[in-house]
């Protein structure tokens, strides 16, 4: 096989099992909290953003942070707002950007969310591992090291 042919075939693994990680996330999520996946996403990029001293976040900034287009991080925060998990407000210093900020309720959905995920992700890792899905894989999304490479892979950071 060649390299390119491998590349593909382990891309399309990948695909896979980020696709399981994400339903399984989904489904979580909207049983415990009443949310999808990228409102959730929404409320990490917005989180972070605070936890790294900006305080607030602009509109562009949640698109960039959350990979969706204008009018779909539009539509994000409308919903966002409607369940009280952020308030919005124009820019003190350009009238044109708005300023969006999370709510109390936020933080509680973040904090009761993240062990959702995690969750989530440990489920479909072991069931992965039951279906014998590639090593390498395996030890990559548990945070391990990729044998043979010699390279480190760095354990995603947990939710908070």
């Amino acid at each position: 096989m060649s390299d390119d042919a491998r590349l593909i075939k382990q891309w399309n693994r990948l695909t896979r099992v980020h696709r399981r990680i994400e339903a399984r996330m989904e489904r979580h999520l909207h049983r415990q909290l009443g949310l999808g996946v990228s409102e959730f996403y929404a409320l990490r990029t917005l989180s972070e953003g605070v936890a790294a001293g900006t305080g607030l976040l602009y509109l562009s900034d949640l698109a960039n942070g959350t990979g969706l287009s204008q009018s779909a991080t539009s539509r994000l925060v409308t919903r966002l707002q409607e369940r009280g998990l952020i308030t919005t407000h124009t820019a003190s210093d350009d009238r044109r950007s708005i300023e969006i900020e999370l709510t109390a309720v936020a933080h509680d959905v973040l904090r009761l969310g993240a062990p959702l995920l995690s969750q989530a992700v440990e489920e479909v890792v072991r069931q992965l591992h039951v279906e014998e899905t590639d090593k390498d894989l395996l030890r990559y999304l548990r945070g391990g090291v990729s044998e043979g490479a010699g390279t480190h892979v760095r354990q995603a950071p947990n939710v908070r």
